[in-house]
């Protein structure tokens, strides 16, 4: 079954009476959002706990010097999506979905379906999530927009995806399966150009439970901020061997729980990894290597984290919409070699 998910306030007078399997849901406090890249391709992973409200709307502002590439032809493929959902006309089951990421043929997408997610703002592009699981099919649109005027604060452009309510009939605008978002992760392919440093910004608008009305005041945001890492390193003497400390920081702060391996070598020989630690809450890093060795250096693989500080830096831009689950990219740098002082 083929249906193209919408957000519209529906006039549904008694279907409560109709709803089997209504649920009362926690406060909207769980989306979150994670962003990376991988040469030409942008890979975009959000994610809402199922004991949370449904998703209605997830607006995503891409960070500024972002390129933009519309071009591609409709009908051709631009990705590939993963996906999970809440089956809620199954008993709640958990059901994975998966399909590509094409550009929309023209017509796909019913003209009104469109008006309402986008608020009648022209996209430059439209896209189709083509999600199967079951031997069912879903068709969910995406599009993108161009920001203008305050809006533009937040980034050039904007990805809109619309979904339907998951506790009320399919008849009158529910969801296949009573399908209720927990997670998807996009791969999208030579359409969005990496930055080296900015944020995307995810706004998430939740439904109301059982009545196909939107909550536009639990709207909540969540950031993901893209920001290089670095790590510097020195190394004392100590007897034959040497304490090998430094700061592993990203965007110029404090990295805290980054891997450090510390590697070594005695006079011309290859370097060879000597051992393992991991930065503390100040970014702090320290190994006694015990070894002999005249030259020292640090790799650091760091994962995506938690950012708090992100929300606070954010702050003007999100006009009050209260900021949940900042989190910071991954990355991995290597220091200078330095000798043992």
């Amino acid at each position: 079954m083929k249906r193209s998910m919408r957000v519209a306030v529906l006039a549904l007078g008694a279907v409560a009476a109709l709803v089997a399997v209504a649920v009362a849901y926690a406060a909207y406090t769980s989306p979150t959002l994670r962003v990376s890249y991988a040469g030409t391709t942008t890979n975009i992973t959000a994610s809402a706990s199922q004991n949370d409200d449904a998703t209605a709307v997830a607006t995503i502002y891409i960070p500024a010097g972002t390129t933009i590439n519309t071009s591609q032809a409709p009908g051709s493929q631009i990705g590939t999506v993963k996906a999970q959902v809440q089956a809620l006309a199954l008993g709640g089951a958990l059901l994975p979905l998966d399909g590509k990421i094409i550009v929309a043929p023209p017509g796909a997408i019913p003209a009104a379906s469109q008006a309402a997610c986008t608020q009648g703002q022209t996209p430059t592009a439209s896209w189709l999530l083509v999600l199967t699981a079951a031997g069912q099919t879903i068709n969910l649109p995406a599009y993108i927009i161009p920001t203008a005027g305050p809006e533009a604060a937040l980034g050039p452009a904007k990805l809109t995806f619309c979904l339907a309510p998951p506790d009320i009939p399919v008849a009158v605008g529910g969801a296949t399966f009573g399908a209720k978002f927990l997670s998807a992760a996009l791969s999208v392919n030579n359409v969005f150009s990496p930055v080296t440093q900015g944020a995307w910004i995810a706004f998430w608008t939740p439904w109301q439970a059982g009545n196909g009305q939107v909550n536009k005041a639990g709207t909540v945001a969540s950031p993901t901020g893209i920001a290089p890492g670095a790590v510097k390193v020195k190394a004392k003497k100590v007897g034959a061997g040497a304490t090998v400390s430094g700061l592993v920081t990203q965007g110029g702060l404090p990295r805290p729980g980054a891997t450090v391996q510390i590697w070594g070598a005695k006079g011309k020989a290859a370097l060879r990894r000597l051992g393992v630690v991991k930065s503390d809450a100040q970014g702090v890093f320290s190994f006694k290597a015990k070894k002999a060795g005249d030259v020292y250096q640090a790799s650091v693989i760091a994962a995506p984290t938690a950012a708090p500080s992100l929300c606070t830096l954010l702050t003007p831009q999100l006009g009050g919409i209260p900021c949940v689950n900042p989190t910071a990219n991954g990355f991995t740098a290597k220091s200078a070699l330095v000798h043992k002082k």
